[in-house]
């Protein structure tokens, strides 16, 4: 797996080393046609200098040149070549160098010299320049010759024009083109190793922050989640969204953690009592074999710890298995009021042992689309809650009615033990308002179990308090209900 600071020394060394060889090779072809015209320039000049030496006087033509003035024309190694001839006529003069050989030639008038490569009479590179004019003539006056000049005939009366081929190796503008392109590969590529170097040191400053943070997180465990990666106001831009919502995983991770620490101990305690008790019980009838009414008694007892550890494992079990989600939800219409009627029976009993009416305000005809298990293992839940722990004498209500585009279902009790500052605890895992833990009835699973099946079923709930007014409230979207016919509610029974 290739890593961040690898793809960008890579991506970066890329882009530069395609940015550094297009400008190397736009540099190198501009300085190469400016050498080019610079020679160009030079050859031309060199031909105009033998036109300045051209005299016509008559019918006759001659060049008056000077291997003083011009000995390149006249040196045997590596010497210039010219070569003048009548307009479509004779050769009236060749470089001593040329010999009798003679230099390539357009024919027809030019307007304008023509250049191109040839190959010299000695076998080097070289390059020509031919140009067409009227020789000086000390006949005709200033405007005369200038009117000769601007002439395109061939041979008319402003006398014969003449052509002039200019010829010289090239090989030190070859040369010369090379050393440029070697020059410039050169410094590309140490431009290019600097870069790298470059690269290398900016991506390494630019991801200093990264490899702090990872260093950070490679020593923290389970026990050090409170050490948030610290938000500092010099942090590249792109890190404070990763730093903030790392802390906030750690945060999530930490009361996880703590959760688990919490359940671990919780579990052991509501584990413990019923064991130490079932520890004395056996004890006490193992001591008194011979007493058949107390063995009796202590079966029972031992009976009913049985059964208390037994809805502990069960509620365990339940809530690890709605957590999983790996029990796939059995959806049909369920009426609620019929569901809450059911739900109520079980704890019916206790209720009318401590004075607790029933209310039920749910509408006949409203019909939800859910899980029946799951909602009844909730709504059970909810009224064996109610019933436990509210003020005796005082009703339980359980209210449905369509809100808005959706529905919402309401447990209603009294209660004088909950206070404001209880409420964000209420769907935890064994926690209970008795501190001293001594009803062996309840191990506080009930509303966490709760929590788990909402979740499940995709319904929102909520806790309220107003004065000693208790209520859980459940909602859901309209696609969970069907409302069917007009409402009806039932009075206490």
């Amino acid at each position: 797996m290739r890593s961040l600071r690898g793809r960008l020394t890579i991506w970066l060394l890329v882009g530069m080393g395609l940015l550094l060889t297009a400008g190397g090779l736009v540099l190198s072809r501009v300085i190469s046609s400016q050498l080019r015209r610079d020679y160009d320039a030079a050859l031309i000049a060199k031909a105009e200098s033998l036109e300045t030496l051209t005299e016509e006087q008559g019918d006759k033509v001659w060049l008056e040149f000077s291997d003083k003035i011009m000995p390149e024309f006249e040196r045997r190694e590596n010497p210039d070549y010219f070569q003048l001839w009548r307009r479509n006529g004779p050769v009236l003069e060749r470089s001593r160098s040329l010999g009798t050989r003679d230099l390539p030639r357009s024919g027809g008038r030019l307007d304008r010299p023509v250049l191109s490569d040839l190959v010299l009479p000695d076998g080097r590179r070289g390059r020509r320049v031919e140009i067409s004019f009227h020789p000086r003539s000390e006949d005709l006056d200033e405007e005369e010759r200038k009117g000769r000049q601007g002439s395109s005939s061939d041979e008319t009366a402003d006398g014969p024009t003449a052509t002039l081929t200019v010829a010289q190796s090239r090989e030190d503008l070859d040369a010369l083109l090379a050393s440029v392109q070697v020059t410039l590969t050169l410094v590309v590529l140490g431009l290019l190793g600097g870069t790298a170097l470059l690269v290398k040191a900016v991506v390494g400053i630019a991801l200093s922050p990264l490899d702090a943070l990872a260093r950070q997180l490679a020593g923290m465990d389970a026990h050090s989640l409170s050490q948030k990666a610290p938000e500092a106001a010099d942090a590249p831009a792109e890190l404070v969204p990763v730093i903030h919502h790392l802390n906030e995983l750690l945060a999530r991770l930490e009361a996880s953690f703590a959760r688990e620490r919490s359940f671990s101990a919780n579990l052991a305690h509501e584990l413990r009592t019923p064991l130490a008790e079932l520890r004395a019980v056996t004890d006490v009838a193992l001591k008194w074999p011979e007493d058949s009414a107390s063995t009796s008694v202590s079966l029972e007892e031992i009976r009913a710890i049985g059964l208390q550890m037994e809805t502990v494992v069960a509620n365990l079990l339940a809530l690890a298995r709605w957590d999983a989600k790996d029990r796939p939800l059995q959806t049909s219409e369920v009426p609620l009021r019929e569901l809450a009627a059911s739900c109520w029976t079980a704890v019916s009993p206790e209720a009318e042992a401590k004075g607790m009416a029933f209310h039920l305000e749910v509408p006949d005809g409203l019909t939800i689309v859910a899980d029946r298990e799951k909602l009844a293992l909730i709504l059970s839940n909810l009224f064996a809650n109610a019933v436990a722990y509210g003020s005796p004498g005082c009703p339980v209500t359980c209210s449905a009615a369509a809100a808005g585009d959706g529905f919402a279902l309401g447990v209603r009790n009294s209660t004088a033990d909950l206070g404001p500052q209880d409420l964000p605890r209420l769907f935890d895992r064994f926690w209970r308002k008795d501190a001293a833990r001594s009803d062996g009835r309840h191990s506080g699973l009930g509303l966490a179990l709760v929590a788990a099946l909402c979740d499940s079923l995709a319904l929102r709930k909520e806790a309220r308090l107003d004065g000693d007014c208790f209520e859980i409230t459940l909602s859901g979207p309209s696609s969970s209900f069907l409302h069917r016919t007009a409402a009806r509610v039932e009075g206490s029974r």
